[in-house]
């Protein structure tokens, strides 16, 4: 059974790499059992448009927020309180050439 991410866990055992992207795509999604979320982007290059997902089913997504934009290499976070979800993801929609990100969750 995979693992959950979420509150019941050690502080440590919360905080999960989604996966890193090279291409307009989503990230592995992950169970969780919390409502409180922080994702990280780390972008190496630019141009990237992402979308943090939360899903009830894992099946049917929703955004958690709006898109965001990130035009430059370096590292961004979003923080989502008091959303009801079971699973998580991130969604890449835009992507420049030769550009990566490496998405991390952490839920509380």
């Amino acid at each position: 059974m995979p693992e959950i991410y979420g509150s019941w866990a050690s502080r440590r055992d919360n905080i999960v790499t989604l996966g890193t992207l090279t291409s307009v795509a989503t990230t592995d999604a992950v169970e969780v059992s919390g409502t409180n979320f922080t994702f990280v982007h780390e972008v190496d290059g630019n141009n990237i448009t992402t979308v943090d997902q939360g899903s009830l089913d894992g099946e049917n997504w929703f955004s958690l927020d709006e898109a965001k934009s990130h035009s430059e290499t370096g590292v961004s976070v979003s923080f989502y309180q008091n959303r009801v979800v079971r699973f998580v993801r991130s969604c890449i929609t835009a992507m420049g050439s030769g550009t990566s990100v490496t998405v991390t969750m952490s839920c509380d």
